[in-house]
């Protein structure tokens, strides 16, 4: 009972707000312009509004975010449908039924359909979070420094191992991302670490920083650079609200993707992108030959973008109620709400109840005004897709470097973020994921801070601390994760190549 008076106290407060109902519906429509723009995306979007951010209170700057990210969902199936170009990667099995509903002259009626399946993944995955986050918060509560490490150590591998087509690649991004979360000082000793005599260094890393500088800078570099500025963009021709059939059609795969989505977005490092890629694979499984999926198939396009939208509400279930981030755009919202000096973790609903809940309700005011927007301006938006990017790469740019200067009014931080943009080009050119990287330099502090903790309570024992029944258990998922991610095939393959070759050597040198 209690969930539901403080669901609706947040929700009418929010309607009585004319600001905060303004903020929201900002927030919506800058998300949906950075979604429908190829390689700009949510996490890119909510970094470059650091200057806008600061001047806000958290009351105001959080819904903002949190709406800006939902909307950037909705947007990314804009260029997915029209240009066949998904916006950010969860947008990606858009791509395949969406398109070609499009070129058989139906575009508007595949705009309007996908806006309603993300709407609907929007809602189901709300009221999922709504009654999450209480329990899940009090369960935290119950957690020790050793389980918080366990569960740290699990976020991170599963993060590593899911994210992307190549675990090992996932874990160096993860590793090295920790590994730049312990430059400064050291939290016991006070003694400086991998400052290299610099002044500048001794704080660490701005998590915001180098947040901008990988998505930011570096998409900018690799969009520029990696990428042919090609776009045929499908007219809008057509019935723009679908029949009563396609509706019937696509109401079960939009549930059953929902259902998919908010799991997934649950789950540290699946995500949207995973969220989708299931939610296809399911439906793809189940649909009949007929269905045509991949030709335009109503509920092609329905499964991915109900788990898209879905898995927003869903990540913030680990984000607000544990403290960990599931994805690159939640890892920059928690620092975000660590640069107001917010902790979300166990206890956040307590001592932040009305900002907690005003989180969560601007989710579903998001998702009203999301549905409104997209299905009355996908026409208008439509045509910012027609500004090439020689022309849009720079204005992002400009944005960044204000962004990393205003945090502490610091040219230093400009040239880190520089550096970071360089480092997150080359991490996309050999197959990394920046999205990794930002996971392991934010949860890094974390991972050492309740390490340390939990040493100090066993005297130094490491092993009196994982004997714990939780910290075996969390410890166990991620040994298992790590174990069914390595490609033991292949190390084995080269193995028994290598030795059958060696073993022809030695018979060509006794004949």
């Amino acid at each position: 009972m209690n969930t539901l008076n403080d669901l609706f106290g947040a929700l009418g407060s929010i309607a009585t707000s004319p600001i905060l109902l303004l903020v929201i519906l900002l927030g919506v429509v800058l998300g949906t312009v950075a979604g429908l723009l190829p390689g700009v995306g949510p996490s890119t979007s909510i970094a470059l509004l650091l200057p806008v951010a600061i001047t806000l209170p958290a009351e105001l700057s959080l819904p903002l975010m949190v709406s800006l990210y939902l909307g950037a969902e909705y947007g990314g199936r804009i260029s997915a449908i029209l240009l066949n170009i998904p916006g950010d990667p969860g947008a990606i099995m858009t791509t395949l039924d969406g398109h070609p509903m499009a070129l058989k002259g139906k575009a508007a009626t595949a705009l309007s359909i996908s806006a309603l399946a993300s709407f609907l993944g929007s809602i189901l995955a709300f009221l999922g979070l709504a009654f999450l986050a209480g329990p899940m918060s009090q369960l935290g509560l119950a957690f020790g420094p050793a389980v918080y490490f366990s569960v740290v150590v699990m976020a991170l591998v599963l993060s590593a191992t899911l994210v992307g087509s190549a675990p090992m690649l996932g874990l160096t991004a993860v590793a090295l991302g920790v590994a730049m979360s312990t430059i400064g000082i050291e939290l016991q000793s006070g003694l400086p670490r991998f400052t290299f005599g610099s002044s500048t260094l001794l704080e660490g890393i701005e998590p915001i920083v180098a947040i901008i500088g990988v998505f930011g800078i570096g998409e900018i570099l690799a969009s520029t650079t990696m990428s042919k500025d090609s776009r045929a963009i499908s007219s809008l021709t057509g019935r723009f609200f679908p029949t009563g059939a396609e509706l019937k059609q696509g109401t079960l795969p939009g549930l059953r993707g929902s259902i998919i989505g908010f799991i997934a977005g649950v789950l540290p490092g699946a995500g949207t992108t995973i969220a989708a890629f299931f939610s296809y694979g399911l439906e793809k499984r189940l649909a009949p030959a007929s269905a045509g999926m991949g030709k335009g198939a109503v509920r092609g396009l329905v499964a991915p973008e109900a788990a898209n939208n879905a898995a927003v509400s869903g990540s913030m279930v680990p984000l607000l109620t544990l403290g960990i981030p599931g994805s690159g755009t939640t890892a920059v919202l928690l620092a975000y709400l660590m640069m107001y000096g917010l902790n979300p973790g166990p206890g956040f609903f307590e001592a932040n109840p009305v900002l907690g809940w005003t989180i969560i309700g601007a989710l579903l005011v998001s998702a009203i005004f999301g549905m409104i927007i997209n299905i009355g301006a996908s026409p208008l938006l439509a045509k910012i897709l027609a500004i090439p990017m020689p022309f849009m790469a720079p204005t992002i740019l400009m944005l960044a470097l204000i962004s990393c200067y205003s945090i502490h009014n610091s040219v230093t931080d400009v040239y880190i973020a520089l550096a970071f943009g360089a480092l997150g080009y080359v991490m996309r050119l050999v197959g990394m994921s920046p999205a990794l990287l930002v996971i392991g330099i934010v949860l890094g502090e974390m991972l050492e801070r309740n390490l340390q903790q939990a040493l100090g309570l066993t005297g130094g024992d490491f092993w009196a601390m994982i004997s714990q029944p939780l910290v075996l258990l969390f410890l166990g998922i991620a040994v298992l994760a790590l174990l069914t991610a390595l490609p033991w095939k292949q190390m084995v393959g080269k193995r028994l190549q290598g030795k059958s070759k060696s073993d022809a050597d030695d018979e060509s040198v006794t004949r």
